[in-house]
């Protein structure tokens, strides 16, 4: 579904950019980049035995994850390669290059997704180590890509429309990053021991990954609740946050993200484990100023009954009588 989403949402906007001529071309440069960068997220999730990703605004930011753009600068010089090659030479000549580029296009792409070096992604040893391991399943790969571009082509010459025709190119895209993905993932235990490690990112780095990682949590779970799985939606966040190094952060970001969605209920639903959380660790303060903040949104707001003997004790530890009084009621 997320897939789809983001392959209605792509066309819509392309189609906008196309329509609207001069302006358009701006749209474009923020568009097409976003989707060269959905592809590659959309192979790193699959990798890693992922759900795929959500179409998010992050993605269409122009200032992060460089490294996530190299897709769009190889593609840009095969397609000015292949044209001056046809120009000057012949066809002939130019789809020798184009088929090298199909078999390794996939493995490079890989190999980016697992390092964020593209540097690397263009190392034919690493290149040679990600397709050795890999082993036949990755020759499915180019086999499947090249057999729906010769169909792209051949519905091409029918009397078919544009948007029909760029949601055939946009699958077959999606289609070529999502079967990568998949055979590195089952084959991932011999590329990353033969793999270069990726290079350690700053703390800047490393701070935007984790912020573009966990709202990409907050969306799929807000895709759960909208369609009324308000505890499947919670429980997505729930076994992120087990994951996470640092509890207390995960816990205060997710809460607060999710109150500033237009109902409140489920970060105060949220709130009941963030609290059960915070007086399982003896943080008293930290667990009511929770309850003082839930309250000012919902004055009826009260601790789950298995955590109201735990509450109390941590009124009663900060002295805190207003609340000791307002948990007895």
């Amino acid at each position: 579904m997320a897939v789809l989403l983001a392959m209605i949402v792509l066309l819509v906007l392309g189609t906008l950019a196309k329509a609207a001529g001069i302006l358009g071309l701006w749209l474009a440069f923020i568009i097409v980049p976003a989707y060269f960068r959905y592809l590659l997220y959309l192979l790193e999730a699959r990798a890693s035995g992922l759900d795929a990703p959500v179409l998010s605004v992050e993605l269409f930011s122009i200032v992060e994850n460089f490294w996530s753009l190299f897709p769009l600068i190889l593609v840009c010089v095969l397609i000015w390669g292949e044209y001056f090659l046809i120009s000057n030479f012949s066809f002939v000549v130019a789809i020798i290059p184009g088929i090298v580029v199909l078999f390794l296009f996939p493995a490079s792409m890989a190999v980016l997704a697992m390092t964020r070096s593209p540097i690397e992604s263009l190392n034919p040893a690493a290149l040679f180590v990600l397709i050795r391991s890999c082993g036949r399943d990755y020759f499915l790969i180019p086999l499947i890509t090249a057999a729906m571009v010769f169909l792209i082509g051949y519905l091409g010459t029918l009397d078919l429309s544009q948007v029909v025709t760029n949601a055939l190119s946009m699958y077959a895209s999606i289609l070529l990053f999502t079967m990568t993905g998949s055979v590195v993932h089952a084959n991932a235990a011999g590329i990353e021991i033969a793999l270069p490690p990726p290079r350690e990112p700053d703390a800047e780095q490393v701070g935007a990954d984790l912020v573009r990682e966990r709202t990409r949590v907050l969306n799929h779970a807000y895709g759960f609740v909208s369609r009324g799985n308000r505890k499947g939606g919670l429980q997505h966040i729930y076994d992120w946050i087990a994951n996470e190094a640092d509890l207390d952060a995960a816990y205060r970001w997710f809460f607060e993200q999710m109150m500033k969605w237009e109902s409140k209920e489920g970060a105060l639903l949220f709130a009941q484990q963030y609290l059960s959380n915070l007086l399982e660790r003896g943080r008293d303060v930290e667990a009511l100023k929770l309850i003082g903040r839930c309250r000012l949104e919902e004055p009826r707001f009260k601790p789950a009954p298995e955590l109201i003997e735990a509450a109390l004790a941590a009124a009663e530890r900060q002295h805190n009588d207003e609340l000791l009084d307002y948990l007895r009621c």
